[in-house]
């Protein structure tokens, strides 16, 4: 057994048999009850964990956890101290979480996995219905017993109606490859999101990979906020179409195009696990619908067609129509950007050229300055009545980036110019490329080529070697 409590210490009225795990909040330990003999999991607040601000956070599991009772999520006993530690008596589940039985097993059988799925979907539709937000399913805090019965674990950083506010404004927490967009945009969470974890939930049992991977947070952030992923069908062919659709589904890059509620998903699994379609005839129309927990009706293909060729005339119309026009006002090729150099929007024009060599960061150039070069790409001229004008393609092709941070804030240096702190925006054109350095004290510094792509709008990096203060 590992460090910590030697076996046979009491825990309250419980006997410690064994060490199960160690985490970032505690240790858990295999107890028996000594008058009743029943065995039970201990989760023992201890280490660096111990700040008022994750002490609160035990708490509040605790708390959450008390007020519920399903077959799929694991029961709390009671709440005891250890030592003035405060220790969660759970449910003990004898079996392997997801994670470790399709790391030793590969992907799970459609039946099997859609089982699974359903008595998580379940739970997670159950706890939705009490106001709580998960805010952090994965396949290791789902576990699988000795009897096939699916157990929901770690309500570390869960949220519900009446929980205090834990996380800073802006700050996100959770795993990266599990988060949703909205989640790396803002910090929030809310029951959607949890639907689209549930999505990569199912991506996993069914490939044995997540579908948002890679060596560089980084890269994976961007990959989220554009809903960029390889169809689960692709990796394994025998799918049934309707698998992808569900995945995709919970994996709308915008909330409202998800799935409306768990029960919603709910819904279409149990269609599918009985063998009914659930898309019905109306796959390509189903995303146009947005129906929220209801198949989607057969429409005609002939009117599918005829609404596509309308659409096209349309659309051809009122880009001819577009390039007519005289003038585009100043503001529209700014592409929204918020953030500001030297009191004045930031754009990437005013920094100098992208270089492989690193260099000395510098601070930003004087704005009143007068020999600041032209918009980058932009055809810029004055009108005739003393206007900047810029080109249509030049309005459509800026486009603005958001640069974040997981965890606290960093200063951003654009071509080892200081340009601002996270959240930063930077607006240029598509195909820019930069050097992107992020600096926070007590953190090496990130260093990477940055180059704006069509549909980009986020970034979300990770700081590495930081040292506790």
């Amino acid at each position: 057994m590992s460090a910590g409590l030697p076996m046979h210490s009491s825990i309250g009225p419980y006997r410690v048999i064994d060490h199960v795990g160690a985490g970032g909040m505690g240790t858990v330990y295999r107890v028996s009850h000594r008058a009743t003999g029943k065995v039970a999991a201990a989760k023992v607040m201890t280490g660096g964990g111990t700040t008022p601000r994750a002490l609160e956070r035990f708490r509040n599991e605790a708390r959450i956890l008390q007020a519920l009772s399903h077959p799929s999520i694991a029961a709390m006993y009671e709440f005891l101290e250890v030592n003035g530690a405060p220790c969660l008596v759970m449910e003990y589940v004898d079996g392997d979480t997801l994670e470790q039985l399709i790391r030793t097993r590969g992907p799970f059988p459609v039946q099997d996995a859609l089982r699974i799925f359903a008595a998580l979907t379940d739970a997670v539709g159950y706890i939705h219905q009490r106001g709580i937000v998960h805010r952090d399913l994965k396949t290791t805090n789902v576990k699988v017993d000795t009897l096939g019965a699916v157990k929901l674990l770690d309500f570390g950083i869960a949220v519900g109606d009446g929980s205090p506010r834990l996380t800073s404004t802006g700050n996100v927490v959770g795993t990266l490859m599990s988060l949703a967009p909205e989640q790396l945009r803002t910090g929030r969470a809310e029951p959607r999101s949890d639907l689209w974890a549930l999505g990569i939930v199912l991506y996993e049992l069914l490939t044995g990979r997540p579908p948002f991977d890679g060596a560089a947070p980084g890269f994976v952030g961007e990959r989220i906020m554009r809903g960029e992923y390889t169809p689960a069908s692709t990796l394994r062919p025998e799918l049934p179409r309707d698998v992808d659709r569900i995945i995709g589904r919970c994996l709308k890059v915008r909330l409202e195009d998800r799935y409306a509620t768990a029960e919603a998903l709910l819904t279409d699994l149990r269609a599918l696990q009985s063998g009914e379609k659930p898309l019905g005839g109306a796959h390509a129309s189903y995303d146009l619908l947005r129906t929220s927990g209801e198949m989607a009706t057969t429409i005609a293909r002939q009117w599918r067609l005829a609404l596509s060729a309308t659409l096209a005339v349309i659309a051809v119309a009122f880009f001819a129509w577009s390039l007519r026009a005289p003038d585009v006002p100043p503001s529209a090729a700014s592409g929204g950007g918020t953030s500001t150099l030297g009191g004045r929007p930031a754009r990437v024009d005013d920094l100098p050229p992208a270089t492989d060599e690193p260099r000395e960061p510098r601070e930003p150039r004087d704005p009143a300055s007068h020999d600041a070069p032209p918009a980058l790409g932009a055809s810029a001229g004055i009108g005739p009545e003393g206007r900047d004008r810029v080109s249509l393609a030049d309005s459509v092709s800026r486009r603005p980036l958001i640069i974040r941070v997981l965890e606290g804030t960093a200063d951003v240096y654009i071509n080892d110019v200081r340009v601002g702190v996270t959240p930063y925006t930077l607006t240029a054109p598509i195909g820019t490329e930069v050097q992107l350095m992020l600096r926070r004290e007590g953190c090496d510094d990130l260093r990477r080529p940055l180059r704006l792509e069509e549909g980009m709008q986020e970034t979300v990096e990770s700081l590495s070697g930081c040292r506790r203060r």
